[in-house]
């Protein structure tokens, strides 16, 4: 993931840090702010701070609320197969008012509600799921089609329809699993897992990681290549800054579920190995001679984390290769993680 390429990053990174200067404020005017104040108060200064900051310095108005609105739906659903077409519909009715609700008065309450609504979808498809594995027979034999990229796809007309989507996934998936060697059991309990742990992994986020998904589809808005990063995220920059990371020396990005490589530093372990090149997909870790952790659909922070360690330890890592034919294909490499000092960009997650 790219961090501060424009003079608008550095911007949006400092509001990152706004919490404590919001409340410094407050507490001057003998007034400090909850935590509703302060999220008001961050929503509020990144709002002014975007219109601020463009050369158009254009306002946030209807036209762009309702477009911020959508980049937020998307950014939890890229695939259009979650939220259904009503529930779509009942979230238009933040639009007409969200422009002045989030510029005046930090309302960031539709992250919120929206975000309840993305928990009890994704409980309904982990239900659906768990059992269409434990009660169907998965047989191959008819001709069917599932189309993987639904980006464009308006979204499923009710849960019927969503549970007919739900179900060409998991063919999909299970045939791609079966395609690469593994046993009906292993193929069940591996999707099963993928289906389950999305939900509480979301579940685990707390209201400042909603907030900066939140304030992020804003900045994406304004400048797709700009960010707002949040407590944890502004301390992971400064780790890069102060070139202390260790790891295998690639830069990765959430691509459909997978952990995609988006770039290899140069002199890392990636690079002297020459294994893992740019376009590669990782759905499998393993510390030294562990089990390996099916990645697919794991949030992207939580697959760095697993990938990263200490320096001189060996990750392995099961991949499907940019060059592929079709994604049963599968290749494990092993890398020993090393210190990342990437001399010709500093401005780069590795």
């Amino acid at each position: 993931m790219k961090i501060f390429f424009k003079p608008l990053r550095s911007i949006i990174a400092i509001t990152g840090a706004l919490i404590l200067s919001v409340s410094a404020f407050s507490l001057r005017q003998g007034q400090p702010l909850d935590e509703a104040g302060t999220d008001a108060e961050i929503t509020r200064l990144t709002s002014k701070i975007l219109e601020k900051s463009q050369f158009a310095h254009h306002p946030l108005d209807d036209e762009l609320a309702g477009k911020f609105l959508d980049r937020y739906l998307d950014t939890l659903d890229t695939q259009h197969m979650v939220f259904l077409h009503s529930d779509v519909d009942e979230f238009a009715r933040f639009k007409p008012t969200l422009a002045q609700a989030t510029r005046r008065d930090g309302d960031s309450s539709p992250a919120r509600v929206i975000f309840q609504r993305y928990l009890e979808r994704l409980d309904q498809r982990a239900a659906f799921v768990a059992e269409l594995l434990r009660t169907e027979h998965f047989d191959f034999s008819a001709n069917e089609h599932y189309d993987f990229d639904r980006k464009n796809a308006p979204p499923p007309a009710d849960l019927a329809t969503a549970q007919q989507l739900w179900r060409k996934q998991v063919r999909a998936d299970y045939l791609q699993e079966k395609l690469a060697g593994k046993k009906e059991e292993e193929i069940a309990t591996t999707l099963t897992r993928r289906a389950a742990r999305l939900p509480q992994t979301m579940r685990k986020l707390d209201k400042e990681a909603i907030l900066e998904t939140y304030l992020n589809a804003l900045a994406h808005v304004y400048d797709p290549h700009s960010d707002y990063m949040g407590h944890e995220q502004m301390q992971s920059f400064g780790s890069v800054m102060n070139l202390s990371l260790v790891g295998i020396g690639a830069s990765l990005q959430s691509d459909d579920g997978y952990c995609k490589i988006r770039e290899i530093v140069p002199g890392g372990p990636a690079a002297r190995s020459g294994e893992l090149k740019v376009g590669d997909r990782i759905v499998g870790v393993a510390q030294e001679n562990g089990e390996f952790t099916d990645l697919v659909d794991m949030p992207l922070p939580q697959a760095v984390e697993m990938i990263r360690g200490q320096k001189g330890t060996t990750v392995r890592l099961t991949i499907i290769p940019a060059t592929a034919a079709n994604d049963a294909t599968r290749k494990t490499i092993s890398l020993v993680r090393d210190e990342i000092r990437p001399t010709f960009q500093r401005a780069r997650r590795t």
